[in-house]
């Protein structure tokens, strides 16, 4: 929408002003009054009325100290505060060009009768809002989510019930007829307010979203939390019956290996099959020696002829016979992570010592199943 340099002038950009708004945040800025009517508050960097506070008269933090004194960068998703409740939201902006499908696919995985099911790990869509400044582009009102990474796993059991929920979620998706095409870590989140005292800030993530606190982070097994999938800007959807088969679309994970098909076309769903176990292989196993366990299933996953891989059921049940097989001592071992030093791995295993103490005591589940399921 907005061409490089078009703000150059502005007196608030950053060619101007030290830590001042980039190109792509006057988007947002644009948007923040017409946004507050509808009930969606942006933080002060993308108000009309924003003033710097680190160049305010009184101003006695440097500007990395400041709540508004850096940008998001990715300015594709803009936190935001639901006015009539409080509750911190994530809007997306989708260009109707680029994603002609995005929307319907998302309402389809979010029908009334499909929201509430317990295997629908689909991240929920609020409502759908039409810029009145762009007729091409959307805004896909959403929860507030995190990274999975940003809290570590405690125990081998916090990472098999990630993998369960990922599973379940991808069965669910493929049940509706519709293929992901696009599953890499960065679209893969979780809910985080069960896992810190307060919803951190998005970029100053020690601080509370309001800046007023420094956050506690806790573990999955003491609070359990629910992953969902996001970006359905390349997903596929198939009418019953229809031969499943698509023109190539090449997401985030650029190693499966149909990519290189000369026709074309492929298979969505067995695309997502390797990029599910591609996710668990190189974002797990790789950094982690906790999960050897999980070796057979992850290598039929991304076995390089799509046809030699399982289907989701099928990877889906032999998930769930080696769940079944994991001692509860297994399941509650410390997750342990390849890139640990010495003196910080001794000290994390006399932690975890005592934490699985508690919980053995306090008969706390070794598998961190959400209170819904």
């Amino acid at each position: 929408m907005y061409e490089e340099g078009a703000f150059a002038s502005h007196p608030l950009h950053y060619d101007t002003v030290l830590g001042g708004l980039f190109d792509d945040e006057y988007f947002w800025r644009d948007h923040s009054k017409w946004l507050a009517e509808l009930g969606y508050r942006l933080r002060p960097r993308y108000r009309e009325d924003w003033q710097p506070s680190w160049l305010k008269d009184n101003a006695k933090k440097h500007i990395l100290e400041c709540e508004d004194g850096e940008s998001t960068m990715v300015t594709v998703t803009m936190d935001a505060v639901r006015i009539s409740d409080g509750r911190i939201v994530s809007l997306k902006k989708v260009s109707k060009t680029d994603h002609p499908e995005e929307e319907d696919i998302v309402r389809h995985l979010n029908e009334v009768q499909f929201e509430a099911d317990p295997a629908n790990h689909t991240v929920p869509v609020y409502e759908v809002l039409q810029s009145p400044l762009d007729p091409d582009c959307i805004f896909l009102v959403m929860p507030y989510l995190a990274r999975i990474y940003t809290v570590k796993f405690a125990t081998v059991g916090e990472a098999v019930e990630c993998f369960r929920q990922l599973f379940e979620g991808l069965k669910y998706i493929h049940s509706r007829r519709v293929a992901h095409s696009d599953i890499t870590l960065l679209n893969v989140m979780m809910d985080p307010s069960p896992l810190y005292s307060d919803i951190p800030h998005p970029i100053h993530s020690e601080m509370s979203y309001d800046f007023k606190r420094k956050i506690k982070r806790y573990t999955r097994t003491d609070h359990p939390t629910r992953y969902y999938y996001i970006d359905f800007g390349l997903s596929v959807k198939f009418a019953p019956g229809q031969e499943t088969i698509s023109p190539i679309n090449i997401g985030g994970d650029r190693s499966v290996p149909e990519f290189d098909n000369e026709s074309g076309m492929y298979n969505p769903f067995q695309a997502d099959i390797y990029t599910l176990g591609n996710l668990v292989r190189e974002d797990f196993m790789k950094k982690s020696y906790s999960l050897g366990f999980m070796a057979p299933l992850v290598a039929d996953m991304t076995a390089t002829k799509p046809e030699d891989r399982p289907s989701i059921d099928e990877a889906c049940r032999r998930f769930d016979e080696i769940r079944a097989s994991l001692s509860w001592w297994t399941l509650r071992s410390r997750y342990v992570y390849r890139k640990e030093f010495l003196l910080g791995r001794l000290f994390r295993g006399c932690r975890h010592l005592v934490r699985t103490s508690i919980w053995v005591a306090s008969k706390t589940p070794s598998l961190p199943v959400p209170a819904a399921e």
